[in-house]
C-alpha cells in the first residue's frame, strides 16, 4: 500500500470512531468533560429516535 492509501484508510476509520463517539455523547445526560457547553442543533442528528 502507498501512503495515500493508507492516509484515506485511516481517515476513515477515524471518522467511524468519532461518529460513535458523538451518538454515546448525543445520547447521555453529561458529558466525559467537566464543562458542558450548550450542544448545537446540529448534533440531534445523532440522537436516538
Amino acid at each position: 500500500m502507498d501512503k495515500k492509501k493508507i492516509s484515506k484508510v485511516i481517515a476513515k476509520k477515524a471518522v467511524k470512531v468519532l461518529d460513535a463517539s458523538l451518538r454515546v455523547e448525543a445520547n447521555t445526560a453529561s458529558c466525559v468533560v467537566l464543562y458542558q457547553p450548550k450542544a448545537p442543533e446540529a448534533l440531534t442528528k445523532f440522537k436516538r429516535k
